[in-house]
């Protein structure tokens, strides 16, 4: 029996879902299967073994993007051309399963997966059940996404555990990958190449700089340790301007070493490499992607206890999970430093689950094809 053919569908131009669209299509590649990705135009640099159709439009992102009439239009304007892309690319490869990374337009999407699951099984990976900044809503507008899939995969039980209060769907919990192109990089030459001190704790602040990452609480506990702080190394986009201040208040201290702009995967990757300890103060999300970098170059992490993220660090011994007060996390940063975490699975057992949560889905869908044409020949005994 042939592996399925499978289109990976990811509308992000730059960030962590680009790279974890790629883990996917190299593990899928490494179990067996025919894949591709349907990706962003802005996405083009590539060199593994499967395609990249660089088809799909750009999309807005940041604190430049225009005012809300202007947004709505730019986004009907994205989806309407990315909804009859996604449909054709679907036909040109004769996909058996259409898997999407993220939505092109929660309020619209709806209506592609219903067109698009005519021809085609479609699976949905939810990476965060519901969006960082999320309204009541959205809530509706997901749990529609949710049940008009075939399969939903999710990273841990407790986001398994809302999707289903969510929308009543049953999701595949498949661990969130690690990546296997982050090779091993020293922390002494990694903290020269950033020049950062090498007899001092460092920790280090990655990635977008959003309003669900919390950095307002880090930027009370150097306030409230002063002179007396470890080194943060904040590196990142801002990529909302209510973070301003927030930014403002760390760099003004002495021990924060901020790199703003965009951080590459190679910048991330000497940035964890230098650090001892990833820092993830945040107020929600299921997951993060720099969890499990950090987990690729044996850095820890120190995260707050909400549940999915805090379920995401024990499952897989990646650190130390701390209440989001500021004397708890003093406390943990004076502490003893959490041990590096294990060697992750390697992206071949993600293929794998993959391939098996693939083939359920599809039987699933196979038996239902059946069983109308099963009962019309009942009917017309």
């Amino acid at each position: 029996m042939r592996s399925p053919r499978a289109l990976l569908v990811d509308p992000s131009t730059r960030g962590g879902l680009v790279a974890y669209t790629r883990m996917i299509a190299r593990g899928l590649h490494s179990a067996g299967a025919d894949v591709a990705i349907l990706g962003s135009q802005a996405v083009t640099q590539h060199d593994g073994d499967y395609p990249i159709l660089s088809r799909m439009p750009r999309q807005g992102f940041g604190p430049d993007r225009p005012g809300r009439i202007r947004l709505y239009a730019d986004n009907l304007a994205v989806w309407s051309r990315s909804a009859p892309t996604v449909m054709r690319a679907a036909r040109e490869r004769r996909a058996d399963i259409v898997h999407f990374q993220h939505a092109i337009n929660k309020r619209l999407d709806p209506l592609l997966l219903r067109l698009l699951r005519r021809q085609t099984t479609i699976a949905w990976t939810a990476h965060d059940v519901l969006p960082h900044e999320c309204s009541t809503r959205d809530n509706a507008l997901f749990a529609r996404i949710y049940d008009a899939v075939d399969v939903v995969i999710v990273h841990s039980e407790p986001a398994a555990e809302l999707a289903r209060e969510l929308s009543g769907v049953d999701p595949v919990v498949i661990e969130h990958p690690a990546t296997d192109e982050a090779g091993i990089i020293d922390q002494r030459a990694a903290r020269h190449s950033l020049e950062l001190p090498q007899d001092r704790r460092v920790f280090a602040a990655l990635g977008f700089i959003r309003a669900y990452k919390g950095y307002e609480l880090l930027a009370r506990v150097w306030e409230q340790l002063g002179e007396r702080a470890p080194v943060l190394l904040l590196m990142g986009e801002l990529h909302s301007d209510s973070e301003q201040d927030v930014v403002d208040r760390l760099t003004r201290h002495p021990n924060v070493i901020a790199r703003l702009g965009y951080a590459t995967d190679d910048d991330l990757h000497l940035a964890i490499a230098a650090s001892d300890a990833i820092l993830l103060p945040y107020t929600g999300g299921s997951d993060s992607g720099l969890l499990h970098l950090g987990r690729a170059l044996g850095t820890p992490v120190i995260a707050s206890d909400t549940p999915q993220l805090a379920a995401s660090v024990l499952s897989t011994a990646s650190g130390l999970t701390v209440p989001r007060t500021v004397d708890a996390w003093i406390a943990a940063l004076d502490g003893a430093l959490p041990p590096p975490p294990p060697a992750p699975p390697s992206l071949r057992e993600t293929g794998a689950a993959h391939l098996e949560a693939y083939e359920v889905a599809l039987s699933r869908r196979s038996r239902a094809a059946r069983m109308p044409a099963a009962n019309e020949e009942k009917t017309t005994a």
